[in-house]
Order: structure tokens, then C-alpha cells, then sequence
């Protein structure tokens, strides 16, 4: 499957004939590209409402034209013409396209298409604005959070819990990913009660209990969705109350769920270790944790390497982010100010 971006057009053009990636000038097409960019695409093209396909070189003259002010009648027309122009450069069925382009664009093309992503969606011009330039500033931010983190002083299992800072945020790195050239970052957390941070960490390494623990939960899930074992619907079941206790207990295999929690924790174990940011005050480290992993999931640039376990979970959210988590995903990302405050921090502390 090859994935292919199509931008629209847009009104704002160069008076003189160019290449097409430099006839439109308007902020949104070129944060459009920008953005197209991020997904790590076969091919970008163009749709033009007078030339159809567009290479992002082929040299065009400006024009005038738009789908906006056309006749339902006419963009069918076009459409169909452009269709016949995707045919013979792509697969209408098996590869992925991704619209950057306004619905008039976008609605006669999607029933010859089995597999599109539309980002967009819904959004006016100024939301399309203010999200594409925070993608834009989010994917460099992100390469840097990777430089910064990959910076800090590793801890590995075994730890000493008395070591590690009472409250502050954790960022996990797994074994055989790579993103930004350097080791990936794959979940971002913190705690909510004072002075939680070390028991916290014992939760995922060492406590065998998935209720106490989502990522140990979401571990497991991924473990057991990749064997095709159907226990997975009893590790679904959180026995944290005594009524859950009760109704479930009799239908769960527990010398099965301790088999599974000996594997997950051997997992963590073997293929995660992490860096420390300490914080104290509890809302701070909540905000930030948040912006990081923000940050984080809107980076197409480090997406998951081949082979990696998350992409078995069940949880939809886990295999596209490529992060082990399902909370704080695609919201407010840091901006430059904020990861600048962020590097003075940890240096002065260091």
C-alpha cells in the first residue's frame, strides 16, 4: 500500500509560470505541504481546478479557476477526468490517500476510493490554520524533546525506588525503537498523589496487577492479541472493586492471569527503561505531561519501527500514535517558548 497526499489548490498564486510547489503562496498551502510531509508519503500531488493532477515540480502557468465557484455539473466533470489521472499513477483500491483538500474537491473523488484519511475534516480556514501550524511546530519540538530526553541519565530495572525523585514525569523508551535518529519516545506519564512517583514505577516494573496499571493492562492486551489467545476478554475485566470481585472471579482462569502477568512483566523488564523530570507541583506536572504527549502523537516523523509490539494492541489509539497510551493524544502541543522554559529547567537543574 502506497500512501498518497492531495492538496488543493488555492487562490492566492506567483504571476509568472513556476513549478507547482511554488505557484501557491498562501500560508495554508504552504502549511499543507508542510504538513503532507509529515506522513511520509509515496507522492504529493496537486489538485488544480483548470490542470487536474499536479506534480509537485511540473511547471504550470497561473490561473484563475476555481472548484468554489463551479457548477455541481462541471466539478463531476472534473473529478471524473481527475480520477482517470490518479488510475494511472496509483492503486484506487489498495493505496491510502490522505485529503488536504476542501469538501468541492474532495466528495466526487472519495466513491472511487477505498482507503482515505481526511485530517481536516470540519475545520474552517482559521482552525485549519492554527492546527497546521501547531503540526508544523510540534514536529520540530518533538525532535528536540528526542535530542533533550536522550540526553538525561537512563535508569533501567533493577532500580532503587529511593533513588528516584518523590513526583515528577517519566518518559519510556523500549528497546529496537528509533525515532528522530535516535531512541523513541513511547509513553509519557506522572501521578496524581503526592509523592507517588517511585511507587508509581513499581506499579508497571514489579507489581503484578494490570488493574494497578494501564500500561501493564495495555502490555498484556497487545501480548495476548498477537497470540490470538482469547483470554484477552477475562484480562479486559478490572477486579479493583469487591462487587467486581464477586461477579467475575468464578468465569477467570488466575493461574492463566498470573502466567500473563509473569510475561508482562518480563517484557517491561527486559525492553523499557526511562528518564525523570522532577516536578513537584502536582497541576504543573500535569499540564506538562499532557503537552508532551501531545507533542509526541501530532510527530508523523517517529512513527512505530516494524516488529513493534503496540501495533498488535487492540486499542486503535496505541497502534496509531505509536505511544502506550489512549489519554492526552493530538491536544495542545508545547510551543517553542514552552520547550525553551523546559531545556533551561533541566539544565539548571543538572
Amino acid at each position: 500500500m502506497k500512501r498518497i497526499v492531495l492538496i488543493s489548490c488555492v487562490s492566492k498564486k506567483c504571476s509568472k509560470k513556476c513549478k507547482a510547489r511554488d505557484l501557491y503562496i498562501s500560508p495554508l498551502f504552504k502549511y499543507n505541504l508542510q504538513y503532507a510531509q509529515t506522513f511520509n508519503p509515496e507522492r504529493i500531488l496537486i489538485l488544480s481546478a483548470k490542470y487536474g493532477v499536479v506534480g509537485l515540480t511540473e511547471e504550470i502557468e497561473p490561473y484563475e479557476q476555481t472548484l468554489n465557484k463551479m457548477p455541481d455539473k462541471e466539478i463531476k466533470l472534473w473529478a471524473n477526468s481527475v480520477i482517470k489521472e490518479l488510475e494511472s499513477v496509483s492503486d484506487l483500491k489498495n493505496d491510502e490517500f490522505i485529503f488536504l483538500a476542501g469538501e468541492r474537491y474532495r466528495k466526487y473523488l472519495l466513491p472511487f476510493i477505498s482507503h482515505y484519511q481526511i485530517p481536516l475534516k470540519g475545520l474552517g480556514i482559521g482552525k485549519q490554520l492554527g492546527f497546521l501550524k501547531n503540526n508544523s511546530e510540534s514536529g520540530k519540538n518533538c525532535e528536540e524533546l528526542h535530542t533533550l530526553f536522550n540526553t538525561l541519565p537512563r535508569i533501567r530495572f533493577p532500580f532503587d525506588e529511593k533513588q528516584i525523585p518523590k513526583n515528577g514525569i517519566y518518559i519510556l523508551f523500549e528497546k529496537g525503537q528509533i525515532g528522530h535518529d535516535t531512541d523513541r519516545i513511547v509513553r509519557v506519564g506522572t501521578h496524581t498523589g503526592e509523592n507517588q512517583l517511585p511507587s508509581r514505577l513499581i506499579q508497571h516494573f514489579v507489581n503484578e496487577n494490570k488493574d494497578r496499571s494501564i500500561f501493564r493492562k495495555n502490555i498484556g492486551r497487545a501480548l495476548l492479541n498477537k497470540n490470538k489467545d482469547s483470554f484477552l476478554e477475562k484480562w479486559e475485566l478490572d477486579l479493583t472493586t469487591k462487587k467486581a470481585k464477586e461477579e467475575f472471579s468464578p468465569f477467570i482462569d488466575f493461574e492463566k492471569q498470573k502466567a500473563i502477568e509473569k510475561q508482562v512483566t518480563q517484557y517491561i523488564q527486559e525492553n523499557f527503561d526511562f528518564v525523570i523530570l522532577p516536578i513537584d507541583e502536582k497541576q504543573k506536572r500535569l499540564e506538562l505531561e499532557s503537552k508532551l504527549i501531545s507533542t509526541i502523537s501530532l510527530c508523523k516523523k517517529c512513527a512505530p519501527n516494524p516488529g513493534w509490539l503496540g501495533l498488535f494492541s487492540p486499542k486503535e489509539k496505541i497502534r496509531k500514535s505509536g505511544l502506550w497510551l489512549v489519554n492526552e493524544l493530538y491536544k495542545n502541543p508545547l510551543s517553542k517558548r514552552e520547550l525553551e522554559e523546559l531545556k533551561k529547567t533541566i539544565f539548571s537543574s543538572s
